[in-house]
């Protein structure tokens, strides 16, 4: 991030929405923060109201696996040890016992390794790497279980240098070293992807020559240039150095003079735009071959928006935008910032507290994610996609249905929606993500999942649940505006 600028579906995938997503796909992205038509917020009903979703858990469509939701930091976090004093490794755990901790951000362009002690140059802004601070951020994500992907400096090049950190990470991480990855939005300070890519192929080269066989990952454009990832796909096909397609998306904007809204993020102008991106990423890497990630993302690009990337609504953005782009294809997605021991940023998912961090409402969208499980998105009906986003997973013995509702508790009532399920089913039982607080979407406090909080160090009691009877291959379920609600059928 540089601060400038009803029909039958997979998931909740709409024909109206892939539409526009096309027309967004085979634009040219330019300028900063996303470009999308307008908004469209969720529709307004005093009342209560009522929907049919058919599940089809005959056909199924791509996989959903653990750990799909991981953080991005900037390495100035990593030069600073901004995590030392925290539990960082207890949430990562809270998460589950796989994941991505990807290290780059601007940063990653302002931070100057050395491994011999070597004064910084002026340029440095962002801090200085040593081993001995990748050692630190390996002991934790080691002992959790997950996978690190280390940017190298490419807006001040040096091949050399960038190897000689690859050697260390890998020595150091050793198996928990996913991949490197080569310069943070290149296109910042490249005129086009032919010149970047000829810089690219010699930190390749440099990189395989020091650590054979290391994951490579690029190009990490902006979230305005997905004309990036076809113009690289076309330079690296025949023999790609790219062992996965790394894509940045930011649905709203805080750059400059925009502004973002609750109604804007959890409109249907963001998740076309969302669309197209994670479309546009997965066809540049169907091109190569290999997987396609977003390795940095969240809800507002230049820090998130007060009131809106720090509220309950993010909670529920975070859910469905996870959804949304694994149901198509995308195999992970890292919410930025990780941590940030100089302050809170309004997007991160985790703040600095005394001695330890503390989980922000977006923490929790990520909690519910992984609480849906594994299995494979299977095809449903939903003649509302708007108000109330739907996905089914299936795990082959149980069928898990999440209801997201983003409309404003303010000014609409609950959702009673009558669950098809197209199969047989004795009983569900429903995880709920809500809150207490009546400022609703906007709230910043009261947010629980399954009546549970994440307390200190990470921890999270055993979610609750609530039955739900199945009558025949039918269930009815009551989503109040503003919550969301995930159901396992066994």
């Amino acid at each position: 991030m540089k601060p400038s600028l009803s029909t039958r579906h997979f998931g909740r995938t709409r024909i109206a929405t892939f539409a526009v997503a096309a027309a967004v796909a085979g634009a040219t992205l330019i300028g900063s923060g996303p470009v999308h038509a307008a908004t469209v917020a969720p529709a307004d009903s005093a009342s209560a109201g009522s929907l049919s979703i058919t599940v089809h858990p005959d056909e199924l469509g791509k996989q959903l696996n653990a750990g799909f939701v991981g953080f991005s930091f900037g390495a100035g976090t990593v030069a600073t040890d901004s995590y030392a004093s925290t539990d960082l490794g207890g949430y990562l755990k809270t998460l589950g016992d796989t994941g991505v901790v990807r290290v780059g951000g601007n940063s990653g362009d302002t931070t100057f390794w050395t491994s011999t002690g070597e004064t910084a140059p002026s340029w440095a802004t962002g801090g200085t790497i040593t081993p001995d601070k990748l050692q630190h951020l390996a002991t934790i994500v080691q002992d959790a279980g997950w996978k690190v992907i280390l940017a190298v400096n490419l807006e001040h090049p040096d091949a050399a240098r960038a190897a000689d950190e690859a050697k260390y990470a890998r020595q150091i991480f050793g198996d928990s070293l996913q991949a490197i990855e080569i310069g943070n939005e290149p296109n910042f300070y490249y005129s086009d992807v032919s010149a970047y890519y000829s810089d690219f192929e010699s930190y390749v080269a440099a990189i395989e020559k020091a650590v054979p066989g290391v994951g490579i990952t690029g190009p990490d454009a902006e979230t305005n240039h997905s004309s990036w990832l076809g113009g690289f796909a076309a330079l690296d096909a025949g023999n790609p150095d790219v062992t996965e397609i790394s894509d940045h998306t930011y649905p709203a904007s805080a750059c400059g003079t925009s502004t973002a809204t609750i109604p804007q993020l959890l409109g249907t102008g963001s998740t076309q735009y969302e669309t197209a991106n994670a479309q546009a990423a997965l066809t540049a890497a169907a091109q190569l071959g290999v997987p396609a990630a977003m390795t940095e993302t969240n809800s507002v690009v230049c820090a998130g928006t007060p009131g809106v990337s720090d509220a309950f609504a993010s909670a529920l953005w975070a859910l469905d935008y996870s959804l949304l782009i694994a149901q198509q294809g995308i195999v992970n997605a890292d919410f930025m910032d990780g941590t940030n021991a100089a302050g809170c940023d309004p997007y991160s998912p985790l703040c600095p507290g005394t001695g330890d961090l503390t989980a922000k409402p977006l923490y929790y969208g990520m909690l519910a994610t992984e609480l849906v499980g594994t299995g494979r998105f299977a095809t449903l009906d939903n003649p509302d996609p708007a108000d109330v986003r739907a996905y089914a997973v299936s795990d082959g013995q149980h069928l898990t249905v999440v209801l997201d509702n983003v409309q404003d508790p303010a000014s609409n009532g609950a959702s009673t929606v009558t669950l098809n399920l197209g199969g047989d089913f004795a009983a569900g039982q429903l995880t709920a993500l809500t809150t207490s607080s009546s400022a609703g979407l906007a709230a910043t406090s009261g947010i629980t999942l399954g009546g549970q909080q994440v307390g200190p160090h990470g921890a999270f009691p055993t979610p609750q649940s609530t039955p739900v009877s199945v009558d025949g291959r039918t269930a009815k379920v009551t989503v109040p505006a503003g919550s969301a609600a995930i159901i396992r059928f066994s």
